[in-house]
């Protein structure tokens, strides 16, 4: 019965959803129109996505879907956060009691380094807040380790909201948002509250430098854990940001890029989603083509995730971040809601054949 209630709350939010649909038909395109269907086959589709699939189409053009037969359509997945798959997800691959492992960045940490994965070093820990830069704990940290760069993150922060960076100068510290802040109306601008760890700030690959060097350049990589207690990979792709902002997150506005999971080889183009659906050959700050680019130390990479994954256990897929020092991978943090809209406009839809087999060994199927 219980089950029953739930899914008539996880319907009826789905459907709930329906005013943004009728606003992404009203006004199909933020950029200029792309070629493909007419305006009335567009909206079908995005009917037949929401009603069928029960998929909100907020992706429609970022997977280029304009360009494809609705029958394609069914290679894609909704965001794992979305109503009706996130608590499928949770039921199935995602067991809640194992989540704060790596939803919680310190516990996230220990336990990397407990079981032999590297991680950035971690300098220290402030609670109730972001710590003020005249803070003396924060000076200290600095001066004990001899800093000239920290980086400070959120404890339990997502999507790279709250990350700053604590500078020394000559009259102290300065601290400096990664993501610049809106001026605010009034008064002055909030962080996050809570926790924060304070981490060595990462020195990356000169491969991975000339992508982009104003941000670490980070892989996402997701695993499938299966019931033979195997690693698969689903996809991967590069994240960096587009310009001088310091970190890569593509709902900030960053850029990814498809990287091919047996050669470590990035693919042709890359897409920027804000302020609107953009393809890329190349970087537009340092001009770095894409295609041109084999991530390095590739096979520790996927090595180092696949250990994590068996690490991990109690959550069978999970989406790492991981950065390339000139020496080897280093792990930056586990995703367990690790998004589907990057990976998708990069590698296409995940559904694929081989895919649905694995996510069926849970009982997890989808719009056949």
């Amino acid at each position: 019965m219980i089950d029953i209630l739930r899914s008539i709350h996880h319907y009826s939010s789905h459907f709930a959803q329906f005013p943004k649909l009728l606003r992404g038909i009203a006004q199909p395109h933020r950029g200029s129109a792309p070629p493909g269907k007419s305006r009335t086959a567009i909206a079908l589709d995005h009917l037949y996505l929401f009603f069928v699939l029960k998929v909100l189409p907020v992706n429609y053009y970022l997977f280029q879907l304009q360009l494809r037969d609705r029958k394609d359509f069914r290679e894609y997945m909704d965001e794992t956060v979305a109503p009706l798959l996130k608590h499928r997800f949770y039921k199935t691959l995602w067991n809640d009691s194992y989540s704060s492992l790596v939803n919680d960045k310190y516990l996230f940490h220990c336990f990397c380094r407990y079981h032999g994965i590297p991680v950035p070093e971690l300098h220290g820990m402030f609670t109730g807040g972001l710590p003020e830069g005249d803070d003396p704990r924060l000076a200290k940290i600095m001066h004990e380790k001899d800093l000239d760069t920290a980086i400070l993150k959120p404890r339990h922060g997502v999507q790279g909201r709250g990350i700053c960076f604590a500078c020394r100068n000559g009259r102290g510290i300065d601290l400096k948002p990664a993501v610049p802040r809106k001026a605010p109306s009034r008064g002055k601008a909030s962080t996050p509250a809570g926790d924060y760890i304070v981490q060595e700030v990462i020195g990356q690959h000169p491969e991975m430098e000339r992508i982009n060097p104003c941000c670490l350049n980070t892989i996402r990589v997701i695993t499938f854990l299966t019931r033979d207690n195997e690693v698969e990979f689903l996809a991967a792709m590069l994240r960096t940001s587009s310009n001088r902002t310091a970190v890569d997150n593509f709902s900030l506005g960053g850029i990814v890029v498809g990287v091919d999971i047996e050669t470590g080889r990035l693919k042709r183009f890359g897409f920027k989603k804000s302020p609107h659906e953009t393809q890329l050959k190349a970087h537009p700050l340092t001009g770095t083509v894409f295609e041109d680019l084999r991530v390095p130390h590739w096979t520790e990479v996927k090595e180092m995730a696949a250990k994590a994954q068996k690490v991990f256990a109690e959550l069978k897929a999970i989406g790492w971040d991981l950065a390339v020092r000139p020496t080897g991978p280093v792990m930056i943090e586990g995703n367990i809601e690790w998004g589907t809209t990057g990976i998708q406009a990069t590698n296409g839809g995940l559904l694929t054949p081989r895919n649905r087999s694995l996510f069926a060994q849970y009982g997890l199927t989808f719009h056949e």
